[in-house]
């Protein structure tokens, strides 16, 4: 073996041992700078902004317990280190005042102290020696400030972590809880029949109440929103002053109204006379006396004889409307990317609005929809036609600030009859006017009812609403940054064709093409070699 060939050898081992002592200095140093890119669209698995904001303000020791096991099987398994960085993180920002602990409730003898603070222990089915054996854990946290916590049972999606730690932690350290209020006595849905899954949300962040207007003469004070959500009877003319005067002293509305009784056993829809209609147009929005149809819609089940059979097959129902259209400028719905709504109204837009007064779509129709009025067919069995789409973006709610008018500056003032139940006396004087209201209006009111629990998506929008109304924009960005659908849009039937065509001849001329340039690159070598 020459002196040459000795040298190569030494130096490619050289360089060998020179790689692998470089790789593993880099891997040491990872361990303690670690870091990492989120490419996923809302940033899910960074700390938002918000959150950076309210643990970096904290003045005083918060602690986190997160009692998690150990040896959780699959999928659980994976979460504990999801929620190990997310802890980091928030510690990272906190100036020091955070601080976390790991807990194995079983492993630490910890139990009794994690089901004090209503952690409970669970069943995890694991699959060991060919059999399903059940193993005891624990996946929850509590967050501690002073004497004070707040308890995370069950860490069930870690999606939504970062929302549930966030809305701990501000609630926690915030000195007063906003409060809001619903409408009751017009038939209206609450809280033990309608509303009862609205107000179990609504309750870990605010104190609820529920008001009958004729019973008072002036909203109380420490109300700062008031919901008005699905009645089906009218509101007294006091109820409406009521109304109006807690808009002019500082307070904001929220209007989730149907147009039309629904009736889906027999397919009837008839209208709803509530007196809203024009209190909310001469704020600026009111709601329109139709149904809204949608080609962008979802699938319902239905029941077909067949024979002697009867056999559930699914159709497209128009009035079951899949919105995909918000508005990106508004904080309530910028993240949303679909959301689903049935019977819908559509928004009657007030033309002479205020000069001081902004209003904002925030979200509409497709380019393909259209309205029904009296009288309407409902079933999901009736055919639809393209013709009958022939209307967009029709407008399904709007957000208005700015400055109102009273309603009653050019009426009189309705004379009170009622009980006042809280001792509001005596009726507070008059004001004209506000520079700084806002309003909310939806053509709809039952997608925030306990008929439609499962739409996630809509007791998100309820919830920013709430958010935006209390001005408490930080918890609205960390909710809608949590992953949602993300549905197909509607195309033509030209578009259709043209992507069915590509799909079926692209691929084969792509390789008769292939073949034929390679035919001709061979066949021009080989006339070289000729030559």
């Amino acid at each position: 073996m020459g002196k040459k060939e000795v040298k190569t050898k030494s130096t490619a081992g050289l360089l060998i041992v020179i790689i692998v002592a470089i790789l593993v200095i880099i891997n040491l140093i990872s361990l303690n700078l670690f870091s990492r890119a989120d490419l996923t669209d809302n940033n899910i698995y960074s700390l938002t902004d918000s959150s950076r904001e309210l643990v970096g303000s904290l003045n005083d020791r918060l602690t986190i317990k997160a009692y998690v096991s150990n040896d959780l099987p699959a999928p659980h398994n994976n979460d504990a280190r999801y929620i190990k960085d997310l802890l980091d993180d928030y510690k990272a920002y906190s100036r020091g005042y955070l601080h976390y602990e790991f807990i194995d409730p079983v492993k630490d003898d910890k139990e009794e102290e994690a089901q004090g603070y209503r952690v409970p222990p669970l069943q995890f089915n694991v699959f060991k020696n060919d059999k399903t054996e059940f193993i005891k854990g624990y996946k929850g946290l509590v967050v501690l400030y002073g004497d004070k916590h707040e308890t995370i049972q069950f860490v069930e999606n870690t999606s939504n972590l970062e929302y549930d730690l966030s809305r701990a932690i501000n609630k926690l350290t915030q000195t007063n809880i906003p409060s809001i209020a619903f409408t009751s006595g017009n038939g209206e849905p609450d809280m033990s029949s309608g509303l009862n899954w609205a107000n179990q949300l609504l309750q870990k962040e605010y104190r609820v109440q529920y008001l009958n207007l004729d019973d008072l003469k002036t909203i109380p004070p420490e109300v700062k929103v008031l919901f008005i959500v699905s009645p089906k009877q009218s509101f007294s003319d006091w109820e409406l002053y009521v109304i109006d005067q807690f808009l002019m002293r500082g307070g904001r509305l929220v209007f989730l109204v149907d147009g039309f009784n629904v009736d889906i056993q027999n397919s009837m829809a008839t209208p709803i006379e509530n007196n809203l209609d024009s209190l909310m147009y001469f704020y600026g929005a009111g709601i329109k006396k139709n149904l809204v149809i949608d080609a962008q819609c979802k699938m319902v089940p239905v029941m077909r004889n067949m024979g002697n059979f009867q056999m559930q097959s699914v159709v497209q129902y128009p009035f079951y409307i899949s919105v995909q259209n918000f508005n990106e400028d508004n904080p309530i719905v910028k993240s949303m990317k679909s959301f689903d709504i049935l019977f819908a109204n559509s928004l009657d837009l007030n033309p002479n609005l205020d000069a001081g007064t902004e209003r904002q779509i925030l979200f509409t129709t497709s380019e393909q929809s259209g309205t029904r009025t009296v009288p309407v067919d409902i079933s999901p069995e009736k055919k639809y036609y393209k013709e009958d789409f022939n209307q967009k973006n029709l407008p399904l709610a709007a957000a208005l600030t700015g400055h109102f008018e009273s309603y009653f500056n050019d009426r009189d003032i309705p004379e009170y009859t009622g009980m006042d139940t809280l001792n509001t006396a005596p009726i507070p004087e008059k004001i004209d006017r506000v520079d700084d209201g806002r309003i909310i209006v939806v053509g709809n009111g039952t997608f925030i009812t306990d008929d439609n629990r499962r739409n996630n998506n809509a007791f998100i929008i309820l919830m920013n609403i709430a958010d935006w109304m209390t001005q408490d924009k930080g918890l609205i960005s960390i909710r809608s940054k949590q992953v949602t659908g993300r549905m197909l849009k509607v195309t033509s039937d030209g578009t259709k064709k043209i992507v069915k065509y590509i799909n079926i001849f692209a691929m084969p001329l792509i390789v008769v093409l292939f073949g034929v340039i390679r035919w001709q690159f061979k066949r021009s070598l080989r006339n070289k070699e000729i030559q």
